[in-house]
């Protein structure tokens, strides 16, 4: 393996003890790959910074493979999502003629490996896709009817085309738009049952080569608008260059706002906030504003973006916008801003408190943030209804930020903020209650379930982080996180352990911008392996891949092979920027003034600079000198300062100098292998036994009852003590591998005596009734629309006091279950109890899909109650025209005394 030589310090500036290196000078070391303040090496693959606004890679620059699936009638029915077709591009003469694919026939998978940078001419490349689909044929004329291998029977007269889609341009995920048309419909002219396209593929090359066959990065923006960085490591001076024009290439014509890529030319809620909050506040506040502002509805309501089941509540991530807002708010001091994001950060929190907070757990409900695409981080039993109930870490955190947030701005306004601030608590020592592993000393993941809940044991880097920056764990918890956390050897992944049979993107993979986070808050918690780790790992792929890319896979480092990637990721480009401003120069905003506390490690000890820092009504030209992460002293405008904080009424241009001691906190880097954990058992109930198949590599097996563990086996059985208990019991088993690892617990088996559970059909509410869709248990489903049945109640009587889970049987056929924006709900009110039922879609034009809502536990006396379904005002979804939903009937389940 090759190394660089570290080369002695020499005295620096005269400050005695400070060394100063060389061009050889290690920043990073590792068995993979090492990072120089020059280069970075990884075995043959070499990245340079010949200067501060030139770099050479000779790593692979694009793409050499598309990934892609065929379609039946636009439904994602081929194989299992996620599962695609990978094709390597090679063409002859600019055409490519691709295997004759059989439909639904899996491959094996293997993860590419990165090539050298290579000469690619321009131009346009031809490639005919060709699928064998003669099974599908051969059960029509047999039978009338094909069942692909992953989606519902077709009959022969509902057959209405077979469609491409995938991840390259042309080709598009979107379903919907690829199956509209027939722009991506294969056809079959000859008959014989190949079905065939060909499709056009730009190619170009991105930079050119040198002598050496080197690709080239070249300044070529004007980025003296921002601050600008000196430092004596060369590297990562010029990946700051490359990223602040990466800044300027992301800025759209039409608007001025941010794009989310290079592939992504939309602006998506979270991913300008974390981007704002990372970097985009401090040098493009007002870019960042008009980004925000494009993310808020015209009710004054922050934007959820479609997802998953339809988007809020979900998913109910939206409330990263506060935070980019209040961070644009302290770099610049701005009040008529402050008075713009009041009223749209208060009203979005109340409707979040009517939808998704729950006030016996202090945590809130919803998807976890940035981790959206289902199967890739939930296990595949979870429908959206299940992702709604489920509490996650990183979801959390916001949430809890966000209230703090809210109380400071009442108190800048004069107001009392003590009614956030309290609500901030309670999601805090939520969090802390139910998500802290103190096996582990880690938080979990997520909290997942039905009617009970249990925490699972993974833990993600995102929300630990954003978790150690917001102080949510004690000082002494944080730096256990920082220390006991998992990553491996190019990054830390997006969570830890993975997933099986599932393709690196949130699973499996990094994201450079989580790192930059996870960097961010090991500096915070003071430990100085993983801040080299972090640092390390994201300037490697930077200079290597000559752009800040959205993702890679954890395994091998390289940038192909993950589900979906872009080239000057947003929030990736904001990172690697955060990397100088929030740790190597240690900028802190808060309502008192720019706090500075750098994080340098020993490889990174010199004389840096950044000039121009438009902090407020001031600009400062900031120096540190030397390493460590306690401060000697530290000037403004040569006066010393008693503490490292910028006042925040300062006006003018103004010089800051800081002197480090040296010394660094000690702590450690966890690196682990990438490991997954065993698959999710599918139990079933056979009378009075529960069953399930053997799972690969598991060596034991632990069924859990209502969220507690009941007993560990080794068989593939567990005798039910009870089959007819009186209230709900709901089992589950997770299946245990080497090291403990353990998977996914499996989908609630109901286990109830019959008495304790009552179907309430839908003639009950002595409403008209409909019938035009199949699948209702009654004699007909009640439409709940806007404007229908906005209010309806029943009278229920309970025979026994007790507790009770209700729920409804809906159909939602408004949208399909991964994304869009119709999600139904509705305010359920009995017993003295309000709360919200939650009815996801299930299928784009689907209404013979009939399912469960969210259960509402309420304590019931003995007695009759009046059960109220209402659509109110906070009922309100992203899509603001419709909240639809078929109702089948009402089922009432005893849970306990």
């Amino acid at each position: 393996m090759n190394r660089f030589l570290l080369v002695l310090g020499l005295l620096f500036g005269g400050l005695a003890g400070l060394p100063s290196f060389s061009a050889a000078q290690m920043l990073y070391d590792s068995d993979r790959f090492q990072v120089t303040d020059t280069s970075v090496a990884q075995g043959d693959f070499r990245a340079t910074a010949p200067s501060r606004t030139m770099l050479t890679s000779n790593y692979q620059r694009e793409r050499t493979a598309i990934n892609f699936k065929f379609s039946i009638n636009g439904r994602d029915n081929e194989r299992p999502s996620g599962d695609d077709i990978r094709l390597r591009l090679s063409p002859a003469g600019g055409e490519v003629l691709t295997p004759v694919y059989v439909f639904g026939k899996r491959s094996p998978t293997s993860f590419p490996e990165p090539g050298f940078a290579a000469p690619r001419p321009s131009g346009t490349m031809e490639v005919t896709f060709r699928v064998d689909m003669k099974p599908m044929l051969r059960a029509f004329r047999a039978q009338g009817v094909y069942t692909p291998p992953s989606g519902d029977p077709i009959q022969e007269e509902d057959f209405r085309g077979l469609y491409i889609f995938g991840d390259t341009a042309p080709l598009t995920w979107n379903l919907d738009e690829a199956s509209s048309g027939d722009r991506f419909r294969l056809t079959d002219p000859d008959g014989d049952g190949v079905y065939t396209i060909t499709l056009s593929f730009e190619t170009r090359d991105l930079f050119p080569l040198n002598d050496e066959g080197a690709a080239v990065w070249t300044l070529s923006e004007d980025i003296s608008q921002f601050p600008q960085v000196e430092s004596d490591q060369r590297l990562v001076d010029a990946l700051y260059n490359l990223s602040l024009e990466e800044v300027l290439l992301n800025i759209r014509e039409e608007d001025g706002a941010f794009m989310a890529g290079k592939k992504w030319t939309g602006v998506w809620t979270r991913d300008i906030s974390y981007s704002i909050l990372l970097s985009l506040a401090i040098i493009a506040p007002e870019q960042a504003k008009t980004s925000l502002r494009a993310k808020v509805d015209d009710a004054g309501r922050i934007i959820q973006d479609t997802g998953t089941g339809g988007s809020w509540p979900i998913s109910s991530d939206r409330m990263t916008w506060a935070l980019a807002a209040w961070e644009v708010y302290l770099t610049t001091g701005d009040k008529d801003w402050l008075e713009e994001i009041y009223p749209i950060i208060r009203r979005s929190a109340e409707a979040d408190q009517h939808a998704v907070y729950n006030p016996d757990t202090g945590l809130v409900h919803g998807e976890s943030s940035f981790m959206d695409w289902r199967e890739q981080s939930y296990p595949d039993w979870m429908d959206p209804r299940d992702i709604y109930l489920s509490q996650t870490l990183s979801t959390n955190v916001v949430h809890a930020r966000m209230y703090e947030i809210l109380g400071s701005i009442a108190e800048e306004k004069g107001e009392d903020g003590s009614r956030w601030h309290e609500i901030a608590g309670s999601i805090r020592d939520g969090i802390n209650e139910h998500l802290w592993l103190p096996e582990k000393d880690l938080y979990s993941e997520f909290r997942y379930g039905r009617n009970a809940y249990s925490a699972v044991p993974r833990t993600e880097a995102l929300g630990s982080a954003l978790a150690i920056l917001t102080d949510v764990p004690s000082k002494e918890r944080q730096s256990m996180m920082a220390q006991n956390h998992p990553v491996v050897e190019f990054g830390v992944p997006s969570f830890w352990p993975y997933i099986p049979n599932i393709p690196p993107y949130h699973n499996a993979g990094y994201w450079p911008f989580v790192g930059a986070y996870w960097t961010w808050a090991s500096a915070e918690a003071g430990n100085t392996p993983g801040v080299e780790h972090g640092l390390g790992t994201m300037y490697r792929a930077a200079a290597l891949f000559l752009t800040n890319k959205e993702n890679l896979v954890a395994e091998t480092g390289h940038f192909e092979g993950t589900q979906i990637n872009s080239d000057r990721q947003l929030w990736s480009v904001a990172g690697t920027l955060a990397s100088v401003y929030r740790v190597l120069f240690g900028m802190r905003f808060d309502r008192d003034g720019l706090h500075i506390q750098p994080f340098i490690p020993e490889g990174y000890t010199g004389t840096r600079t950044l000039e121009g820092v438009a902090y407020r009504d001031a600009v400062l030209d900031i120096t540190v000198r030397g390493h460590g992460s306690r401060i000697v002293q530290i000037t403004l405008d040569g006066q010393a300062l008693d503490e490292p904080i910028i006042p925040a009424d300062l006006s003018g241009q103004h010089e800051v100098r800081v002197i480090m001691t040296g010394g660094l906190p000690d702590g450690r880097v966890r690196i682990v292998e990438n490991r997954y954990t065993p698959a999710t058992p599918d139990v079933k109930r056979d009378g009075d036994v529960l069953t399930w198949s053997l799972v690969e590599g598991a060596t034991a097996y632990r069924v859990i009852r209502n969220g507690k563990p009941v007993e560990t086996v080794e068989a593939t059985r567990h005798d039910l003590k009870s089959t007819q208990p009186a209230s709900l019991h709901e089992y589950q088993v997770a299946a245990i591998g080497e090291g403990g690892l353990e998977s996914f617990l499996s989908e609630p088996v109901r286990v109830v005596a019959d008495p304790a559970v009552r179907v309430i059909p839908a003639d009950a509410f002595a409403q008209p009734l409909e019938s035009t869709d199949p699948g209702f248990s009654g004699d007909g489903y009640l439409p709940l629309t806007k404007e229908q049945n906005t209010s309806v109640e029943i009278e229920l009587t309970v025979e026994e006091s007790g507790m009770y889970a209700i729920d409804v049987r809906y159909a939602n056929g408004h949208g399909p279950v991964n994304t869009s924006n119709k999600a139904a709900i509705r305010t359920m009110d009995v017993g003295g109890t309000t709360d919200v039922i939650v009815m996801p879609q299930r299928g784009d034009d689907v209404w013979n899909d009939w399912g469960y809502s969210n259960p509402v536990h309420v304590r019931l006396p003995a007695g009759t109650h009046t059960l109220r379904l209402s659509y109110t005002d906070f009922d309100e979804n992203m899509n603001r025209e419709t909240n639809a939903a078929h109702l089948d009937h009402i089922r009432l389940t005893r849970i306990g005394l």
